[in-house]
């Protein structure tokens, strides 16, 4: 059985067509899943600014971070649960779709991205506070992370018009 097959009936399912046809269910899980990614990803935004020093120039890394994270980590775990469910409701269709294909390896990217950020940089955020400024690894990530995620978004929103 190929995942294309396993995907069709995921679609086929009771449960995900009654998803799909419902009148609130679904728009209220895709627009939640919208909602928690402004806060997510807004507040990640923040934090790449910050490293790339086009924002919040005053204030230091480390209270940006701690600052953002409370609030942008359960943003991703909502934004996460429901991209699931979205994904459920319509497996066959995003699977085959190139632009999903294209999210998912990009969000993959990120995930690694974010790794290499969190046990490279982040352990010594604090020396930063103290005048060394941001290593340009830092810099490189955050760059990264603010293109992947620009280029993420866009493919959510053409994922959309071709399901």
């Amino acid at each position: 059985m190929s995942i294309v097959e396993i995907c069709h009936y995921i679609q086929n399912t009771s449960w995900a067509t009654s998803l799909r046809q419902a009148d609130f269910a679904f728009p209220l899980i895709e627009g939640t899943h919208i909602m928690a990614l402004s806060l997510s990803v807004g507040l990640i935004l923040m934090l790449d600014l910050r490293l790339l020093r086009l924002a919040f120039q005053t204030e230091r890394v480390s209270k940006v971070m701690h600052q953002v994270m409370p609030w942008a980590l359960p943003g991703f775990a909502i934004m996460f649960i429901t991209g699931i469910v979205l994904f459920l409701a319509q497996a066959e269709s995003a699977y085959t779709n190139d632009y999903f294909r294209v999210k998912m390896l990009l969000l993959v990217a990120l995930g690694v991205n974010a790794a290499i950020y969190q046990f490279k940089f982040y352990p010594h955020m604090a020396a930063w506070d103290l005048g060394e400024g941001v290593p340009a690894g830092a810099k490189i990530i955050a760059a990264t992370s603010l293109v992947l995620w620009m280029v993420v978004i866009a493919c959510g929103r053409l994922m959309a018009y071709e399901l």
